[in-house]
């Protein structure tokens, strides 16, 4: 089995430690992996189909992401490689390999093959290597390598963690407190949790135009982490 280091990713992957040394939760939870886990759990025809065994419904979607109800997420993940085999590049595209000419028919995507002479010193090989990547590698770092992933499942765009973290929070508190005024809900963010709080402290109502922002912030939230969880059924992603 291949470790999680040996495979690329197109965004920080999850990291859990081991069983003496472990990590703090933040190293998986604020990944996008996490997030899409996450959103998926919350999908309820995708919970049919676990409740089903994958029988009915999503059954596609099941035989790639399985039974999401119970266990944590590193067990989830960790699972006979399931987050290498949905989220990482194709291994092919990651590793610097000998290669017969039988054997490139076999390669997907933009490769370049190099026959490497042996008996030069290796110093002068990896400089060779590096001018001839930079002239034929036009690809950027970060963004741009993210763009071009090959992996199975892929995410829409740039990610915004931290704003799908809490729009998962405001969709959760609202289905847990559905007779809540979405301006009270305004509790649950950061950004106005002082105002509100000075508000209660002094037993005012907050002012109509403080409830209208609160409102419509809540609201885009709300929308935003719906639509998501209603992709995830599609194996889109956000």
């Amino acid at each position: 089995m291949k470790k999680t280091h040996q495979r690329h990713f197109p965004y920080q992957h999850p990291t859990f430690g081991t069983e003496k040394r472990p990590k703090q939760p933040w190293y998986w939870e604020d990944t996008i992996y996490f997030l899409w886990w996450s959103y998926l759990k919350r999908n309820d025809e995708y919970l049919q189909t676990c409740e089903a065994s994958g029988a009915t419904g999503l059954k596609s979607l099941y035989a790639d992401f399985g039974d999401v109800r119970g266990g944590s997420f590193k067990e989830w993940w960790s699972y006979e490689s399931r987050g290498m085999r949905l989220f990482a590049e194709p291994l092919v595209a990651n590793t610097l390999q000998v290669v017969s000419k039988e054997e490139i028919g076999d390669f997907e995507g933009d490769l370049l093959f190099l026959s490497v002479p042996l008996n030069l010193p290796k110093k002068f090989l990896l400089e060779r290597f590096r001018k001839v990547l930079a002239e034929h590698h036009k690809g950027e770092v970060g963004r741009q390598y993210a763009k071009k992933s090959k992996a199975k499942y892929q995410f829409k765009g740039q990610p915004n963690i931290r704003g799908m973290r809490i729009a998962l929070d405001v969709y959760d508190y609202i289905k847990a407190n559905p007779n809540k005024k979405l301006w009270e809900v305004g509790k649950t963010l950061p950004q106005f949790q002082m105002e509100l709080n000075e508000c209660e402290k002094k037993g005012i109502v907050p002012s109509y135009d403080l409830k209208r922002t609160i409102e419509a912030t809540v609201s885009r939230y709300k929308r935003k982490a719906t639509q998501t969880i209603k992709n995830v059924s599609l194996g889109l992603f956000p």
